[in-house]
């Protein structure tokens, strides 16, 4: 399979990172691609799990709901051993590993 995507950063908020919680939560049984838009506005498929959210969303001030902050996301191929991996590099630098089988995930 094709890479799914390239490395791309996006400015998220508390409010939007929850909605994007609360939508994954509620099709926990039928995981699903969620669109997370790139700087430039354009919405980007990621196969993103509830913990790796809860990660971004304990990075950012929920007393502040509406101030963003940048994350970068990346695909790792993994070998024939190896699962993929989704990447996302928070604010401080900190990377998550999130090991994920793309094709687990459908469209919304």
């Amino acid at each position: 399979m094709a890479k799914p995507f390239e490395r791309f950063a996006s400015e998220l908020n508390a409010q939007q990172v929850s909605l994007l919680l609360d939508t994954v939560q509620y099709f926990e049984e039928a995981p699903k691609l969620l669109s997370i838009p790139d700087r430039q506005g354009t919405s980007i498929p990621v196969p993103i799990t509830a913990d790796t959210l809860r990660a971004i969303l304990a990075v950012l001030d929920e007393n502040k709901p509406m101030d963003k902050q940048v994350f970068v996301f990346d695909w790792q191929e993994g070998s024939q051993e190896e699962t993929d991996l989704l990447l996302v590099e928070l604010p401080d630098g900190t990377i998550i590993r999130q090991p994920t089988d793309y094709q687990a995930f459908s469209p919304v």
